[in-house]
């Protein structure tokens, strides 16, 4: 009779076990007091690769090749019941012998029967290898862009050296020989023949090219460096102020300006300027072969965003090679056709994507051309466009 009520009790305590050990899905085992296995779940067995004849039953020291036999495991275990003590976040990183290298994180506590009067230990096992390989792989990242952050500041500054230097040590020379060159063209010239006038005025051309040249690559070096002051702008106000400059240059070329409404536009303003000149001198340069040529700026809005564009007349350009065109020195006409760097629209292409918008460019020959770009919507503006 009591042989029966204690089978029935050993019953009771595996079933109460298993009925707590089976809701969850890390690995769960589940210890007498003599720390032998009365019960573990499927995830155990799936986990670690073992069955039930090689488990339950078993002190917990000799499972597995004795893989869980570590000494500060051992204490930790055998306080828990004498001492009603639990632990918790405790790691093991072992070469388990059918999984290979895993790294676990233990917690333990003591549980009851009240059915039985009996003291358990519920062990929970969280195979965590793999978060720790990403943290590794995150730390090893975070010093990979350590040292990129490093390198770009070192590089930063020698581009900054750079600059200095050329808008220094060449423009200096360059801007003494182009004050020169002026000097006598407009007081020795008359003392020249025909061939040396031709000589000075092409050594006059050049500096003054070589110098527009320098000018604007350092305008596409600082245009990817310069810090951004973001403000609400008047895109109307800005493109009329820069067209009527720029053509105030060449008056004898008959232009017509019409400005569409043009919404408000969030960005810095100073380079925001610099895409309408860019895109207002090729608008001006490549009309003038028009008696009368005619430039259009329009703007429609499209979420939120804006789509500016700048239309002209002009001679135009064939669609293949429209993404070549703010290529840096990707020139689409001759020189000798028409003058220029080559830079101009690799910086407004630049500027643009710095205010995370797009610019893109179409064309037909000897119909035109629009240039296109994006800049996003100010506060000021939704609900009023």
């Amino acid at each position: 009779m009591a042989r029966n009520r204690a089978e029935v009790a050993v019953q009771e305590a595996r079933e109460y076990a298993e009925s707590i050990v089976e809701t969850v899905r890390e690995p769960l085992v589940v210890l007498d007091t003599d720390l032998k296995v009365i019960s573990v779940n499927h995830s155990f067995y799936q986990t670690f690769k073992v069955t039930p004849e090689d488990t339950e039953g078993k002190l917990i020291y000799d499972l597995g090749n004795h893989q869980w036999n570590i000494s500060q495991l051992r204490v930790l275990l055998e306080e828990i019941i004498p001492r009603s003590k639990q632990f918790q976040n405790f790691e093991v990183d072992h070469e388990f012998p059918t999984i290979g290298r895993k790294i676990m994180v233990l917690n333990a506590r003591q549980i009851y029967s009240k059915g039985i009067g009996a003291h358990m230990i519920l062990l929970a096992i969280e195979d965590i290898t793999e978060r720790k390989k990403a943290e590794d792989e995150i730390k090893r990242l975070n010093q990979t862009l350590k040292h990129r952050a490093i390198e770009l500041e070192a590089a930063y500054k020698e581009l900054e050296t750079f600059s200095y230097t050329v808008s220094h040590d060449l423009r200096t020379p360059l801007l003494g020989m182009n004050g020169l060159s002026r000097v006598l063209i407009e007081r020795y010239s008359n003392h020249l023949d025909a061939k040396g006038q031709q000589f000075l005025s092409i050594m006059h051309s050049s500096t003054q090219k070589m110098l527009q040249l320098i000018d604007d690559l350092l305008i596409f070096s600082r245009s990817e460096h310069q810090e951004m002051k973001p403000s609400d702008i008047d895109m109307g106000e800005m493109a009329r102020a820069v067209f009527e400059e720029l053509n105030s240059i060449i008056p004898e070329q008959t232009l017509r300006l019409d400005i569409k409404p043009l919404p408000p536009a969030r960005g810095d303003q100073s380079m925001i300027r610099q895409v309408f000149i860019n895109l207002l001198s090729n608008a001006i340069k490549f009309t003038r072969l028009k008696e009368t040529g005619v430039i259009e700026i329009g703007c429609r809005v499209k979420e939120n965003q804006n789509i500016y564009y700048v239309k002209d007349s002009g001679v135009g350009f064939e669609m293949q090679y429209a993404g070549k065109l703010f290529e840096v020195f990707h020139r689409h006409h001759s020189v000798d056709e028409f003058e220029g760097t080559g830079i101009g629209l690799a910086i407004v292409q630049r500027i643009i994507h710095r205010h995370g918008g797009k610019v893109w460019a179409e064309g037909k020959v000897n119909e035109g051309a629009i240039f296109h770009f994006t800049l996003p919507r100010t506060e000021k503006q939704e609900g009023h466009y």
